[in-house]
């Protein structure tokens, strides 16, 4: 992706973000029974979910905009001219154009599930907190006493400890999640807040004592996806790019042989060398994308697109007759001799 498209995905992930953090903000204070909205901050809230959201949208669509400046000789620098060979396939090439917006379309898709898993989760701890502070402030409250105190070696689950207290005329005891950073020790007295429609509903003034399942069910879904959100707006920019660039320049028949990286950088992945029926040749490389492909070792291929749009149809296998699509970034520009391109 080029340096502008770069600077306004960048622009639409942080909006994205954004709009996430103040969604929580604003649902923990309506949530949370004592907090008071000052005059004119609901309404703040509001604009600014509204501006983050609307740079996330704008940034998207800015970034999905191609150079024209590159496109304007994009023919003559990336692609050969097209030959007899191009049209001559046992697939219909024209058909492929249209399923890559599909690819594009379900990139999208993907980023908008984790978009509302990330929403989801910032919510869920919201109300948990909210729960909590609830139950402080309408719970019954009595004497209790630590009867044991779990610290778990190397970090493993959570530190608790076990509590003793009278609800309800009833001798009660339950395990209270410490979350305060306090240490306690057995027969230490602490003060017990407790629903009376459930007296296992239970925390003390200091120790929220959330349910660990429900916070193992915000957290990691959404750690996973503030780190996978902006890798699927990568990928569906990235493919309604291609889907643009593709569509204006055609498809070139080539020869394809996928060889390992002589600077060993694994995590970038093989080098595809591409050899096109008039002898000249490309180096490419698979980009990032939610869509994955299986490289071939070296077969007949088809190449569309420019620069760091472009697509390599791979064939699929001999039970499947669509190809498959493979997403490229462009290492060097087309040299007139294939030759020139091996180390």
């Amino acid at each position: 992706m080029r340096g502008t498209s770069r600077w306004w995905l960048v622009a639409a992930v942080l909006g994205v973000l954004v709009f996430a953090v103040f969604t929580a903000g604003t649902a923990w204070s309506l949530l949370y029974p004592r907090y008071v909205l000052e005059d004119g901050e609901l309404a703040a809230d509001f604009a600014v979910l509204a501006g983050s959201l609307s740079l996330a949208v704008f940034g998207v669509f800015r970034a999905s905009r191609p150079d024209g400046r590159v496109s304007a000789r994009a023919d003559r620098r990336w692609l050969p001219p097209r030959g007899k060979h191009d049209g001559q396939a046992a697939i219909d090439l024209d058909a492929e154009i249209p399923r890559l917006r599909g690819t594009g379309v379900r990139a999208w898709g993907f980023a908008g599930c984790w978009f509302v898993v990330l929403v989801g989760c910032v919510v869920g701890m919201v109300r948990m907190e909210a729960s909590a502070e609830t139950l402080l402030a309408t719970g019954a409250r009595t004497a209790g006493e630590v009867l044991s105190v779990d610290d778990p070696v190397s970090g493993r689950g959570a530190s608790s400890m076990r509590v003793r207290y009278a609800a309800g005329g009833t001798s009660w005891t339950a395990e209270i999640v410490r979350n305060s950073g306090r240490s306690y020790s057995p027969g230490e007295s602490v003060t017990v807040v407790y629903d009376p429609a459930d007296p296992e509903d239970v925390r003390t003034t200091e120790e929220q004592n959330d349910n660990q399942a429900l916070v193992g069910l915000s957290v990691v879904p959404g750690i996973l996806a503030v780190v996978c959100l902006p890798f699927a707006l990568v990928a569906a920019v990235g493919w309604r790019r291609r889907h643009r660039e593709v569509r204006r320049t055609g498809w070139r028949a080539a020869e394809v042989t996928v060889v390992p990286d002589p600077a060993r950088r694994s995590r970038r992945g093989p080098v595809v060398l591409v050899r096109y029926r008039d002898g000249s040749g490309i180096r490419l490389r698979q980009a990032m994308s939610t869509h994955g492909c299986g490289l071939v070792r070296e077969a007949p291929a088809w190449v569309g697109g420019t620069g760091r749009d472009m697509v390599v149809l791979f064939p699929h296998g001999r039970w499947r007759q669509r190809p498959n699509a493979m997403p490229a970034v462009a290492e060097s520009e087309r040299v007139r001799r294939w030759s020139d391109l091996l180390w």
